[in-house]
């Protein structure tokens, strides 16, 4: 008889709202941790120094990015105006995964004036960018997508 009030026992609580609820609960866990982004790679942080070159300040100002054959990047600013021979240009970049932010920082310095900066990237792989660059010195800003392999050339001008 132990044995037959055992099953009765344990048929029944497959029968309880109870036994439901917790089913529902532990289901729905399963199904939010399932559903959890997997974590994203910390983002990995650089700091360029430009070479400042001659060109013309009042140019509208564009960025050119240029992929060179063995792979690194070539970003060329120009329309770099208030910067003088004595100054400095340096850009500070985050890339999380296939996301980069680069700033601007610009130091005006004393000399004669340069329109241009230039500044050689070597983290980039063959892939698809989202690039977002900002200027907080001059207020503008540009959004693109680079992909990084060899002989391509993106322009975008920056605007405010």
């Amino acid at each position: 008889m132990g044995g037959k009030d055992a099953d009765m026992i344990l048929s029944s609580i497959f029968q309880t709202v109870e036994f439901y609820v917790i089913t529902c609960v532990v289901a729905a866990a399963v199904v939010a941790m399932s559903a959890m982004p997997r974590r994203t790679r910390e983002a990995r942080h650089y700091r360029f120094d430009g070479d400042l070159m001659p060109g013309d300040p009042a140019q509208q100002p564009l960025l050119i990015f240029r992929v060179m054959r063995d792979g690194r990047v070539e970003l060329r600013r120009t329309g770099l105006a208030g910067v003088g021979d004595e100054g400095a240009a340096t850009i500070e970049v985050e890339v999380a995964g296939f996301d980069v932010t680069i700033n601007e920082r610009l130091r005006p310095g004393r000399g004669e004036p340069v329109g241009e900066a230039v500044w050689v990237m070597d983290f980039f792989g063959q892939e698809y960018y989202h690039i977002r660059y900002n200027s907080d010195a001059t207020g503008r800003f540009a959004s693109l997508t680079l992909h990084a392999r060899p002989g391509i050339t993106v322009e975008k001008p920056l605007i405010q």
